[in-house]
């Protein structure tokens, strides 16, 4: 065969392939093209339902938003219209002079713009209580207002507990703050109460707000705070710190430990008064006054403490300190 046609053959079949292999990439480009374009497409798709997600969130967010102003704006109204025809509710107690077991519970307001014909009540009920006792208001003059509640008070000191025990290596701090949570949850006396008035057909009432009546027995005679440390030995301490929370001339005088065994009385002394001292060597305050018990080789050995306290007024209370 001449070379001239084995060439010519040759170029031929070269050329063919060429095109094959430039097909195949034509297609494969092809192919990848449109699997970029779904990819993107599908990308493009996540990314607008993230932003249309995004979008209901934040008009929830707004939505939200408003409706709690709408209720601030509405609470702020129905203040400033409370406000604009009543004063603030002044509340104090006084205890009866005479009998230091009663008081009375004062509350005092003005209203703004009274008609001649209108009747001014006073609502209100203990926290414990469901139902609302309404009584009319003594008008002093002026659109002032008044009402006085008795109540029956317990005058004591707070007393707060605290006993360290070595020998079992416990304390029952814990559980004698419990007791004192629930005293003072249980001699709290909290008063629920509104102001209404009615005039011709309409009644407006004000919205209804909480009287904490303060501890009396604190106005008078403070805290007492007694602190019981038993040692490795069964040998014990005690002390007792009085201080005031408001400025009365009543002073604690004397504190007498009583000591029971099974319900009988077998001792009694009387704790020593002494100075309380800082650190840089000043004395404290004179209305802060402490007794103690120095630990002696007396064994701990009792059913049952009682602290006698006896004040400068000639009240005396008694509070048990220990029991087994």
């Amino acid at each position: 065969m001449p070379l001239s046609s084995s060439t010519t053959m040759f170029d031929k079949i070269t050329g063919g392939l060429k095109m094959s292999v430039f097909k195949i990439v034509v297609v494969v480009g092809l192919c990848a093209s449109l699997l970029f374009n779904f990819l993107l497409l599908t990308r493009i798709d996540t990314v607008d339902n993230m932003i249309k997600d995004f979008s209901n969130s934040q008009r929830q967010i707004i939505n939200t938003v408003n409706s709690q102003i709408s209720q601030i704006n509405n609470a702020v109204n129905k203040i400033k219209e409370d406000q604009s025809w009543l004063s603030a509710i002044n509340v104090r107690t006084e205890i009866d002079e005479l009998d230091k077991s009663k008081a009375m519970v004062n509350f005092e307001w003005q209203i703004k713009e009274l008609q001649n014909d209108s009747e001014v009540v006073f609502n209100y009920k203990r926290s414990e209580e469901k139902e609302y006792t309404s009584i009319k208001a003594v008008d002093t003059g002026s659109g002032l207002f008044r009402v006085a509640i008795p109540i029956e008070v317990n005058l004591e000191p707070i007393w707060n507990s605290y006993m360290v025990n070595k020998v079992n290596d416990t304390s029952n701090r814990h559980a004698i703050e419990e007791v004192e949570k629930d005293y003072k949850r249980e001699n709290q006396l909290i008063f629920d109460y509104y102001v209404s008035v009615s005039q011709s057909d309409m009644i407006k009432s004000a919205e209804i707000n909480k009287a904490y009546v303060e501890n009396m027995g604190a106005r008078y005679y403070g805290y007492l705070e007694v602190y019981t440390d038993i040692d490795s030995d069964n040998n014990y301490s005690m002390s007792l710190t009085s201080g005031k929370i408001y400025d009365s001339i009543i002073y604690l005088e004397e504190v007498h430990l009583n000591k029971y065994r099974d319900g009988q009385l077998i001792g009694s002394e009387e704790l020593e008064k002494r100075s309380i001292v800082h650190e840089g060597g000043m004395l404290v305050r004179e209305d802060t006054r402490e007794f103690s018990k120095e630990t002696s080789d007396e064994e701990f050995d009792y059913s049952s403490l009682v602290l006698k306290v006896v004040y400068s007024d000639g009240s005396v209370f008694e509070k048990e300190v220990y029991s087994k």
